[in-house]
């Protein structure tokens, strides 16, 4: 009997020297652009097209509607939130550590009007990670930038598109 309890408290521990590692994926930071739609219905905000135009190719033109680059809904404004979520067909090309947007302009037109976010300057890394996570993407957002209507919005800051 008391070699049993002596091996149970072996095992119990050295399985307690190991270093225990969660299997949670951690992702890191990702692009949020708040954007309050002043006037809009929820169906006309996902309709809303947008025109992507890089600043490095002028001449090729990427066109999706709204929809496929919000992220989510704040809660505590109600209003949308945009990331730099590239279409699927585009997602390899630019990674973990890329973004769709960088060095881009979006024309943001609706059946009534338009508006424009310009010269987009977002920079990415890897950001540090223990020994259980190197292998996971931890996206550190080391600049974020761009301009609304004459203002150079950057990281955590909103903007307001009117009707």
């Amino acid at each position: 009997m008391k070699s049993i309890f002596f091996y149970f408290f072996l095992i119990i521990s050295v399985s307690g020297c190991q270093k225990y590692c969660n299997e949670v994926l951690i992702i890191g930071e990702i692009v949020q652009i708040p954007v309050e739609f002043v006037g809009f219905k929820v169906s006309e905000i996902n309709n809303i097209s947008v025109y992507r135009i890089s600043k490095l190719n002028p001449t090729a033109i990427d066109t999706f509607q709204m929809w496929e680059i919000l992220w989510a809904k704040d809660a505590r404004t109600f209003n949308e939130i945009l990331t730099d979520n590239a279409p699927d067909s585009l997602q390899k090309a630019f990674g973990f550590y890329k973004s769709y947007f960088d060095n881009s302009n979006l024309i943001i037109e609706w059946e009534t009007g338009r508006d424009t976010l310009s010269d987009f300057q977002i920079k990415k890394s890897k950001g540090s990670s223990d020994e259980c996570h190197q292998g996971d993407p931890n996206i550190k957002i080391d600049h974020f930038s761009f301009v609304h209507k004459g203002k150079t919005i950057g990281k955590r800051e909103s903007i307001q598109i009117k009707r």
